[in-house]
């Protein structure tokens, strides 16, 4: 269950890139358009922003990776089903 830490940090990650893009549009609207601060605050968003979003594709990657080892060991499990093979019967096949 190691990825619901993970997926809840991206999400918080990504929450806090969207609030420093919102703190960048109030520098870069007010009266005074802080240019240099609120073009600072971008870069820090963004940065902030893609690694949330990569955090939360990990996670994912991790909880995919989780139900397929257990689909995996349930099927070694469980017995395997008589095989269905058709074939022609050798008299049938012989080549003239």
């Amino acid at each position: 269950m190691r990825f619901w830490t993970r997926e809840m940090a991206g999400w918080a990650l990504v929450l806090l890139g969207l609030f420093a893009f919102y703190k960048c549009y109030g520098l870069l609207t007010a009266d005074d358009h802080r240019l240099i601060e609120g073009s600072a605050l971008t870069v820090v968003g963004i940065v902030i922003f893609r690694g949330g979003i990569h955090l939360l594709k990990v996670a994912v990657a991790a909880q995919v990776c989780a139900e397929s080892e257990q689909r995996v060991q349930d099927e070694k499990r469980t017995p395997p089903q008589a095989a269905r093979y058709y074939s022609r019967s050798p008299s049938s096949s012989t080549s003239r």
